[in-house]
């Protein structure tokens, strides 16, 4: 009798683990970026990003969102494929999922191109890695110059919550107009130290009048876990006389006069006439449905 209920014990133990570890599972998601032919510069790798860090029980799932044809396979293009897992083609906009349940690294890369590859940390061992991502209500403008040729001086704060510095980081910045149109796309690089804030600064040469939406990213080359918030976007208008001088910026009700000067992030408000008026624009930025194939 006692031996049954010991046995009986260890078994109900055995099931709330299980319980408790698949309940706690997470699944992080890497994008094979757009612009394999051209080896997805200025990213080290396709796989973005290029290394994830889970814990045994966790799901990895890859989401194309290139246009060619793409595969996840475990190896290295030097030696081939080792067969622990393989996708087989990944059509754009199609995705693959795979479960990791044992400790180790498990390099992977892509059989069609063969330049793509990336890795997989499984450990039970709490992970250092920095955590960075863009500080909401940080945008300010500033001019430089006069006249018409005058630039906007645009920065932003990024932070680093981790307790490792983010030491090799791509900071971008796209601003288009609300017909889609791209006026700005630079990058530019830099780090973050664990527990402390950057400002990124971009310069915009000689800006025409009309509305813009700035579209910030932040891409850690290195055990960057996937947050929202590397990605941050903010509303602002250029507009002019008749005499064709620039006026101060507006956003919202918030003048910028001449000096630098906060720019709240835009509120759900804004975010819906965003979303009624300027609907090209955010179809451009919205990733495709992920469909897992079986």
């Amino acid at each position: 009798m006692k031996s049954a209920l010991l046995a009986c014990g260890f078994g109900i133990a055995a099931l709330l683990f299980s319980i408790g570890t698949t309940a706690y599972a997470a699944n992080l998601q890497v994008v094979i970026v757009n612009g394999s032919a051209n080896h997805c510069l200025p990213y080290p790798s396709c796989y973005k990003p290029y290394e994830v860090d889970v814990r045994p029980g966790d799901t990895v799932t890859w989401v194309n969102d290139d246009n060619r044809t793409h595969t996840v396979t475990a190896g290295t293009p030097n030696y081939g494929p080792v067969g622990m897992f393989d996708s087989g083609p990944v059509p754009p906009g199609q995705s693959y999922t795979q479960f990791f349940g044992t400790n180790g690294k498990f390099p992977y890369y892509d059989k069609v191109d063969m330049w793509p590859s990336g890795i997989v940390v499984v450990s039970t061992q709490n992970q250092t890695r920095a955590e960075i991502g863009w500080v909401e209500g940080s945008l300010s403008v500033a001019r430089e110059g006069s006249g018409p040729s005058q630039a906007l001086v645009v920065r932003k704060q990024i932070e680093n919550t981790g307790i490792a510095d983010a030491s090799s980081v791509i900071f971008r910045l796209r601003i288009i107009n609300s017909t889609g149109f791209l006026f700005y796309d630079k990058i530019a690089t830099g780090s973050v130290p664990a527990r402390q804030n950057s400002t990124e600064s971009f310069t915009w040469d000689s800006p025409l009048p009309g509305k813009y939406v700035l579209n910030f990213e932040a891409d850690n080359l290195a055990k960057q876990e996937n947050e929202n918030n590397e990605v941050s976007s903010d509303l602002i208008t250029v507009s002019n006389t008749t005499s064709g001088s620039l006026q101060p910026i507006i956003e919202n009700n918030y003048k910028i006069n001449g000096a630098s000067s906060a720019v709240p992030e835009f509120g759900g408000a804004v975010m819906a006439a965003l979303l009624l008026s300027m609907a090209s624009v955010i179809g451009l930025s919205i990733r495709p449905k992920v469909i897992r194939m079986d």
